[in-house]
């Protein structure tokens, strides 16, 4: 994936999420506690509320160019708590500290695009628990209707509003699954409009991605030395059941 890229239209495309997944996590870290470190920080968008609640975080990214947009935003904001970023490869970055919660937010976790990579991640991520903490993370539950779509046109996705400027969004989407390999080759077309209506700008970012099923991210966090403690199928609370579209697990390290 082109991160340079995506720096500058992340926001733009979280936009769609609204304010749950932000929340959710900002009230992980208010119940357990800091120092907070997140893997895959992107622009700040969830480390610097967590910050501004009043707790320190380290955020992790492998893009130079999120981070320089994390810094920028993080500076203006000034938030309460102490916050940090540093660049790293989520699968073996190495910190001498320990932090008493580590999450791996914004369905993160699937950019590593291999089964062997993603485990590496779990493990790397589990290593940095404090005794007694807490790893969060989420990831999307596949749908077979998704994955046997074979539309080759870009789809409308959302309408959204430019958070840097104010300007009008229309976002659009292409999945091109290989399901034997459990990857998303795609494509998102962010259009962003004049006051008129017209197109002033047409971003194409591309995306690639490891999709996981339910039963092999616990099978993951197990072989990681994690257990399940809540496990939701929203940022809300509610129950994960079968036709739950996310997949949220809050786990501690096993024996800890």
């Amino acid at each position: 994936m082109n991160y340079a890229a995506w720096a500058e239209w992340y926001d733009v495309v979280y936009a769609t999420e609204g304010d749950a997944e932000v929340d959710f996590y900002v009230g992980l870290a208010r119940k357990y506690g800091g120092p907070v470190l997140e893997i895959g920080a992107g622009t700040g968008r969830i480390a610097i509320p967590t910050a501004s609640a009043g707790i320190d975080v380290l955020g992790i990214d492998l893009s130079p160019e999120m981070l320089r947009v994390a810094r920028q935003r993080a500076a203006s904001t000034r938030p309460v708590g102490k916050i940090e970023f540093a660049t790293g490869d989520m699968r073996e970055f190495e910190l001498d500290r320990r932090f008493k919660l580590v999450t791996i937010p914004a369905r993160t976790l699937l950019l590593a695009t291999s089964a062997e990579s993603q485990m590496a991640t779990l493990a790397n991520a589990a290593r940095h628990v404090a005794p007694g903490g807490i790893l969060a993370l989420n990831v999307f539950v596949p749908d077979p209707q998704m994955l046997a779509d074979t539309n080759r046109s870009p789809f409308f996705w959302d309408d959204v509003t430019n958070p840097a400027n104010g300007r009008r969004c229309l976002l659009w989407a292409l999945n091109r699954f290989d399901t034997s390999e459990q990857l998303n080759e795609g494509l998102q077309i962010i259009e962003e409009l004049g006051d008129h209506g017209e197109v002033l700008r047409k971003a194409y970012l591309d995306v690639l991605l490891r999709y996981i099923y339910p039963s092999e991210l616990r099978l993951m966090l197990e072989k990681a030395g994690l257990e399940i403690v809540d496990e939701y199928g929203d940022f809300f609370g509610s129950p994960f059941e079968f036709q739950s579209s996310e997949q949220v697990c809050v786990c501690r390290v096993r024996g800890s």
